[in-house]
């Protein structure tokens, strides 16, 4: 319950990431909640591996992800010390503690400060008595019921083996029938357990799936899955909150979900729609009318179906738990989903592979991320191959050296290196090269998410890897001059500072008053613009995939990317300001600004950018000739030229469901066009057209844009 908490403390958890709106809603509700005008809530991140959590917090510590649970240590050591009454914990430190002791002190001050207004959170990649050992902490803080709040559900309580155990059944030839409803074990198994082996002893396998991957081709049957938007479907979260789906669209190739094919095995005849009526009237314990269908359909939830949640903890949580006195090793390797392909399931699409990571702004590829310091001492260079090395198996995988990330640490992103993904992701039978390295090849079921005694050999051999951070550098100096003025560009202070001076972001302006050479221009009936708060963005990439989608824009290539073509309209800047070990973010989208004396208009010898009487800055693609002159006097650079011809896919014979993709409202610009950002243009036209058929002016909010919604 964030809206709650004025304290938020994240031990290797990507809360935000994974809930994009959560510190939004918890900054708002504070806003209006506190009555000593303190707005804000702070959000502590303590975690290996830059997430977007730790570039949106207030506080971020990098710390290697084994040392997580030591470091909860020392906040429960320090908890004790302030409920002891100790004034000033920190003055009992030597002189030489680590700033993570000290940091760790101030953390529990503010925890003991709001009891029962605080959140203690902790990821995945943590071990389950790390996780005992934070909900007992929330507990004892007075946060259980509050702020946190355990589901119990008693209908999910039943007991599942382990894909491991299932493995050795496998083997043992126990196993006569085997049915995979999604999921790609063949795939993302980890190294220690030899399920493709053992799939080989099984008479008879069937997979049903939306594609023919690692599994299917092993497999002696594969059933085609329909796609979610094409699904009747009845679920239950973790909350104990039941939610229904309903399909979109048509199914386009004839699948079954895996709901259908397991009525049709238990001869059951009824359709989806009844099946998934029917455990939602269980559910209700068959009080179900039709209009509360109805309802549950429309909103997609049943709001008053919230299970019973824990008042207090279990005995075996509230019980003591073991200290974490962590072995020291040279190197660890930390395995993260991945940003845009999460555990490989979304590798064959393109949008995602080509959208930038938050953090590195890195696309196609996955790659080790290690620190400066370790690089150093190492002896790995930024875009070289290394080999990792975990009891004794090997990965070869190019390095990426990023600030920030813990001394000691590597990270891996998981979901690359699939080689039967389709024409994106890579497929060996189809020829096209695996996208990145397999990253399950290294670990194993005890611990698949932290590797420890691991050992890196730097090979020297340069690796291209297609980033988008620093592409509009004219040159080597341009690119030092934009590190110099990061102090000018990224402008922020502390909530005291902007009470003082709330226009401090201008003290630093000295340049002279501006004269236009053109005649201002002035509207009288719409004027479009768009205002983005940076203070609430946290680098998604959301609003630029949207954009995508809505727009028609086209997916390159790596190496198209890796020169600096790639056709994104929008773009998010990364800025990492402070010290090298430990810097913060800042981010910053970018689009066309549709200036009101747009520099790119004044150049075009065709008038092809014009501005309209209602000031956007359009874009005439039929009158474009290609000269780019008005790429190259745009000042926010984010003008796109159409290379190669892109929309020739959607011609082709036998690509009918690719045409499916494109949004019929924008046009498919042709080769040679310039391109960029209209403020989703189709979308004023649409509102406009619907207020002129109701004899009114457009209301407030009625268009939006695909990045704003």
């Amino acid at each position: 319950e964030l809206h709650r908490a004025r304290v938020i403390v994240c031990l290797d958890e990507d809360l935000i990431g994974r809930h994009p709106n959560a510190l939004r809603h918890a900054r708002d509700y504070a806003s209006r909640r506190d009555p000593n005008g303190d707005w804000m809530n702070r959000l502590y991140a303590v975690e290996s591996q830059f997430s977007i959590t730790g570039a949106a917090a207030d506080h971020r510590v990098p710390v290697r992800s084994s040392e997580i649970g030591k470091f909860l240590v020392a906040i429960e050591e320090a908890v004790d010390k302030f409920e002891a009454g100790q004034d000033n914990p920190e003055a009992t430190l030597p002189g030489e503690a680590a700033i993570e002791e000290r940091i760790a002190l101030a953390i529990a001050s503010d925890l003991v400060r709001h009891r029962g207004a605080s959140v203690i959170a902790v990821g995945m990649h943590q071990p389950p008595e790390l996780h005992a050992r934070a909900a007992r902490l929330n507990d004892r803080l007075g946060n259980l019921g509050t702020t946190v709040r355990y589901g119990m559900d008693p209908a999910f309580h039943g007991k599942t083996a382990n894909l491991q155990s299932l493995t050795k059944a496998m083997q043992a030839g126990e196993v006569d029938t085997l049915l995979v409803l999604g999921g790609n074990p063949v795939f993302d198994a980890p190294a220690d357990v030899p399920f493709t082996k053992a799939l080989a002893n099984v008479p008879h396998s069937i997979r049903l799936g939306i594609y023919n991957d690692e599994t299917s081709q092993l497999c002696q049957w594969h059933l085609p899955e329909s796609h979610p938007l094409e699904q009747w479907g009845c679920f239950r979260g973790g909350d104990a909150i039941i939610s229904v789906s309903q399909p979109l669209i048509e199914s386009l190739r004839n699948g079954r979900s895996a709901l259908e094919l397991l009525a049709r095995l238990t001869g059951d005849r009824r359709t989806p729609l009844e099946i998934a009526r029917a455990a939602v009237d269980e559910a209700m314990d068959g009080s179900l009318t039709d209009k509360q269908w109805r309802r549950i359909v429309h909103d997609g939830f049943v709001s008053a179906a919230l299970g019973p949640s824990l008042t207090e903890l279990p005995r075996s949580v509230a019980r003591d738990l073991p200290d974490f006195n962590v072995v020291e090793t040279p190197l660890e390797l930390v395995f993260t989903p991945s940003d845009s392909v999460h555990d490989g399931r979304f590798a064959n699409n393109g949008w995602l592979q080509e959208t930038p990571d938050s953090i590195t702004k890195l696309t196609w590829d996955n790659a080790a991320i290690i620190s400066p310091k370790t690089a150093r001492e190492l002896g790995v260079e930024h875009a070289t191959l290394v080999d990792l090395t975990v009891e004794g198996r090997e990965l070869r995988v190019p390095a990426f050296i990023l600030p920030g990330q813990a001394d000691g640490s590597i990270g891996l992103a998981i979901g690359y290196g699939r080689t039967a993904a389709g024409q994106v992701g890579g497929s060996l039978s189809g020829g096209v090269a695996p996208v990145g390295s397999n990253a399950n090849l290294l670990r194993t079921s005890e611990s698949p998410f932290i590797a420890t005694n691991v050992i890196l050999v730097a090979t020297g051999q340069p690796y291209p890897l297609a980033t988008t951070q620093e592409h509009h550098a004219i040159d080597t100096p341009g690119l030092e001059e934009i590190g110099h003025r990061i102090g000018e560009l990224v402008r922020e202070g502390t909530i005291d500072e902007y009470r003082e001076h709330p226009d401090f972001v201008h003290h630093d302006d000295h340049h002279a008053p501006l004269k236009s050479l053109w005649q201002e221009p002035s509207y009288d009936g719409h004027a479009w613009g768009m205002s983005i708060d940076l203070n609430k963005c946290i680098g998604c990439n959301a609003c630029m995939v949207a954009c995508q989608a809505e727009n028609n824009v086209p997916v390159v290539g790596k190496d198209q990317v890796a020169r600096g073509r790639e056709m994104h309209w929008l773009r998010v800047d990364r800025y990492f300001t402070g010290k090298t070990d430990n810097p913060q973010v800042s981010t910053q989208p970018v689009a066309c600004n549709h200036c009101e004396n747009a520099p790119c208009e004044q150049v075009c010898p065709v008038a092809a950018t014009v501005h309209s009487d209602e000031g956007l800055n359009d874009m005439v693609y039929n009158r474009c000739v290609g000269t780019r002159y008005c790429a190259n006097n745009c000042p926010y650079k984010v003008r796109r030229f159409n290379y190669f011809d892109y929309s020739q896919q959607f011609t082709e014979p036998g690509r009918e469901l690719v045409q499916l993709v494109v949004n019929p409202e924008v046009t498919v610009r042709s080769r040679g066009v310039m391109e960029k950002c209209t403020y989703c243009v189709q979308r004023i036209q649409g509102a406009k057209n619907d207020a002129k058929n109701g004899q009114r002016p457009i209301r407030y909010g009625e268009s939006n844009t695909a990045c704003q919604q």
